[in-house]
């Protein structure tokens, strides 16, 4: 697209042209031709604002969202992380201490998280502490902290000294972003979903909240059955709750006579051994560091069924910076095919280096 003062630049120069005369920069023609430049410009930014959003490959935001709607579908909502919290006295109550549904508790962190108790709890006369169920405050995958992280009372209990969470929080997850939504529009185009077919069914699951990737599988229970595996962002496992809601909504659009079962994905450990040879210049630990993030990472994004090559882990590994050479090694290595109802979380990734 043309610039404004390429546009002022032709329409000055044509002017000049027809009327056979110099155009003065202070001139009243000169201020119309701006004028005139500035409408024609903002006109082609809009026709190109229009013809992004116009097309699935490249509309964001409202308009990937109206794209999205024209196939069924909706931009899945930021689900809450969930967990357990200790709260402890410091020294044994001749009484009982009732710490009320709705307390508020947090991390000490500067970007603090917060959560609420899901249900009244009491620590009895003569004990030391109580174990209570907790949802985060608000949804993200950012509520999603480890073990010990919440520490901090925001809304007071008289006697209660301390709380702590023995276990990470899980379950939260962000918003669905453009390319997200994007990936599942041109997919409903792929794989036409008719009411009949494993498409339809993953499509439903996909479209609850919480849930990343979904594999379907015909038969595990015998003629008739169907198994929907789940598996959250990360490759977390999702909540109960999400479970449930996923269930009862295929049983409100299943087909009749098929028995559908949504139930959880398993993980598959993976564990891969490779040698490595950095750039000169270049810190072997710091590469390595990066190496493992990102494979990590790659693992995690596959989902349900997905498997783990080995010559995409190398393409991986190529695009950290600061490697020179690498080999997997092969008495340890090989390409994972995971079941249907299975997910790859990597559990260990040995890196030596090598002059």
């Amino acid at each position: 697209m043309n610039s404004y003062e390429e546009i002022l630049g032709s329409m000055k120069e044509k002017y000049e042209e027809l009327s056979k005369s110099t155009v003065s920069e202070q001139s009243d023609i000169m201020l119309r031709l701006r004028v005139l430049a500035g409408e024609i410009y903002n006109n082609l930014i809009a026709q190109e604002f229009v013809k992004r959003q116009m097309f699935v490959s490249s509309a964001t935001g409202e308009y990937i969202d109206k794209h999205a709607l024209s196939r069924g579908l909706y931009r899945k909502e930021a689900t809450k992380a969930v967990g357990e919290v200790t709260f402890s006295v410091s020294v044994a109550p001749v009484s009982d201490i009732i710490i009320e549904k709705g307390t508020v508790v947090s991390t000490k962190s500067e970007d603090a998280v917060s959560f609420v108790t899901d249900e009244t709890v009491t620590i009895y006369a003569g004990n030391m502490n109580a174990t209570v169920s907790v949802t985060a405050v608000t949804g993200g995958a950012n509520h999603n902290v480890a073990a010990e992280s919440v520490t901090v009372i925001v809304t007071p209990t008289s006697g209660v000294t301390s709380v702590t969470n023995t276990k990470a929080m899980k379950g939260g997850s962000d918003e669905e972003s453009d390319d997200e939504l994007r990936e599942r529009v041109l997919n409903s185009y792929r794989d036409i979903p008719n009411g009949t077919n494993a498409a339809y069914y993953k499509r439903l699951a996909l479209s609850v909240p919480g849930v990343y990737s979904a594999s379907v599988v015909a038969g595990k229970r015998g003629a008739g059955t169907l198994n929907i595996y789940l598996v959250g962002k990360q490759s977390s496992p999702v909540g109960k709750e999400i479970i449930e809601e996923v269930q009862s909504l295929v049983d409100e659009n299943r087909e009749l006579n098929v028995d559908v079962e949504v139930v959880y994905a398993t993980k598959l450990s993976v564990d891969f051994t490779l040698k490595l040879k950095v750039e000169q210049g270049y810190s072997f630990d710091e590469v390595k560091a990066q190496i493992e993030s990102d494979i990590a990472m790659y693992i995690e994004s596959l989902g349900v069924g997905k498997e783990v090559l080995l010559c995409d882990l190398g393409e991986v590994i190529y695009h950290v910076e600061g490697v020179k050479n690498y080999e997997f090694v092969d008495a340890f290595c090989g390409d994972v095919y995971p079941e249907s109802n299975e997910y790859c979380v990597l559990s260990q990734l040995e890196i030596t280096e090598v002059s």
